[in-house]
């Protein structure tokens, strides 16, 4: 028996209510999972937040993309990356990863339901948007860094 289902809990429903209490913050009531379980929010018409509930592991799975990796100079990049992720250095707890398919930098954060203290859940988002704010602006300096460079070796 899954642990939701031991307290008499609707995982989508609890979920919403979780979603429900943000929106009240955010000015979007009516906050709510989409039919397939997923939920996007917007902030600083920049980070893109996509929440989205895997039933089946009783998780709720936080994510944004960052940024494409760049052809030139993906070596140092792909480095700094894999040196921040390990035992989550620069990012809070959250998992970067690539998207390969769209050679995409995802930053990544699963939360267990039920969670131990729902009042957190607000404060753990806007964490993510802020850890999320920073990579991205990082991966674009690295970027930039990267084509610099390899203008200076073709000429």
């Amino acid at each position: 028996m899954s642990t939701v289902a031991m307290y008499g809990m609707d995982l989508r429903a609890y979920v919403d209510e979780l979603l429900q209490a943000i929106g009240k913050s955010l000015d979007l009531p009516g906050l709510a999972l989409d039919t397939n379980g997923h939920c996007v929010l917007l902030f600083d018409d920049k980070v893109v937040l996509n929440i989205e509930l895997d039933e089946e592991k009783e998780l709720l799975i936080i994510y944004s993309y960052i940024g494409e990796i760049p052809f030139e100079g993906r070596e140092t990049i792909f480095e700094t990356l894999l040196e921040s992720n390990l035992f989550w250095k620069n990012t809070q707890g959250a998992t970067i990863g690539i998207d390969k398919q769209t050679q995409t930098v995802v930053l990544a954060f699963p939360m267990e339901l039920p969670l131990k203290r729902k009042e957190n859940f607000e404060e753990r988002l806007a964490l993510f948007v802020d850890i999320t704010e920073s990579w991205i602006a990082r991966l674009e300096e690295m970027s930039t860094q990267a084509e610099l460079i390899a203008n200076e070796d073709q000429q």
